[in-house]
């Protein structure tokens, strides 16, 4: 899997510079990343205020900045009616693009930027909400899920879904795993491998969940994926060979998988915030996968670099659109 500083330098080799919207310009974490991304030559940056008053100072002159009350919202405010098929109307519609996060949003859907990084200010609720109104999932996806890059010197794992669905389906669980074997494929992952988590392993335990990871396992078996997977297994299972060999041994895993998928939203954000605090991985995302432009959330408690990266990989989503 590639590492961000190899994704970073695949950005700045491209000469085609792409845009990227950051909605919360009140941020210093956000004008530090996008003064950055020009000093290192990585992208456009386009950092949205609400009024010329509120740019900073120290924010590099070649960001572009866009204040949205010297912008013509009424023209985009009659585009958001038309997209949302008349279930706003103009005057709601008008309220929702004074807003940056929608305002931002739909820049992307006027193709005047390539993605987006939001989420210090915003929830993920309101990060989302906008891009999946405005934006849309693909049309071979139902819906959109999370997925976070999990590093450790030279270990990089996908953790989903950690973010965004709180109990998925079967369907919906063998699609999330279908989403990040391709974001794993995007990132010159050969051959993935991939771990449907459960507190079971291959029928050891019993329950409503571990009947819906299995369920999910038979729809993938339905037809050819193009990465190799196995559950339910529990974590010990999949990430520990010696502990596999044990317990599941006609297990089609072949060593550590690249991918673990968990059963659940409750599951998936407190296991990546282990792994990040106690295990000590530095966790990227979360990035979302399945809309049909990149559109990632932060953290509320982002660093420095979490945000940086979290734009770097958003960046290189856009590249591979």
């Amino acid at each position: 899997m590639l590492k961000i500083n190899e994704v970073k330098d695949r950005l700045i080799k491209n000469n085609n510079k792409l845009r990227i919207v950051f909605p919360e310009g009140g941020e210093d974490k956000i004008i530090q990343t996008a003064n950055k991304l020009i000093q290192e030559n990585i992208a456009i940056p386009v950092v949205i205020f609400n009024k010329q008053s509120e740019v900073p100072k120290n924010l590099d002159p070649k960001v572009e900045v866009i204040c949205i009350d010297a912008y013509d919202t009424k023209k985009m405010a009659q585009e958001l009616v038309e997209l949302r098929k008349n279930k706003l109307s103009y005057d709601e519609a008008f309220l929702l693009v004074q807003q940056n996060n929608y305002f931002a949003t739909m820049l992307i859907k006027q193709q005047k930027v390539d993605c987006m990084v939001c989420g210090l200010k915003y929830s993920t609720a309101d990060t989302l909400k906008p891009a999946l109104q405005i934006i849309k999932t693909k049309p071979e996806f139902k819906l959109a899920c999370s997925s976070i890059i999990m590093t450790k010197y030279d270990e990089s794992y996908l953790f989903a879904d950690c973010s965004l669905n709180l109990n998925p389906d079967p369907e919906q669980l063998s699609e999330i795993a279908k989403m990040n074997a391709d974001f794993a494929i995007s990132l010159e992952t050969k051959n993935p491998q991939l771990a449907l988590l459960s507190y079971s392993t291959l029928g050891s335990g019993k329950g409503e969940s571990v009947e819906k990871v299995g369920k999910a396992v038979e729809i993938l078996n339905q037809s050819a994926q193009k990465f190799v997977y196995t559950g339910e297994i529990q974590f010990d299972a999949a990430f520990d060979n010696e502990v596999r060999a044990k317990k599941a041994p006609k297990s089609s895993l072949t060593r550590r998988p690249d991918i673990f998928v968990f059963p659940d939203l409750n599951s998936g954000n407190i296991g990546y915030k282990i792994a990040q605090r106690m295990g000590g991985y530095q966790a990227a995302g979360p990035f979302i996968l399945g809309l049909n432009s990149p559109v990632n959330d932060l953290s509320r408690g982002a660093s420095l670099v979490d945000v940086f990266n979290t734009s770097i990989i958003t960046l290189y989503q856009a590249v591979k659109k």
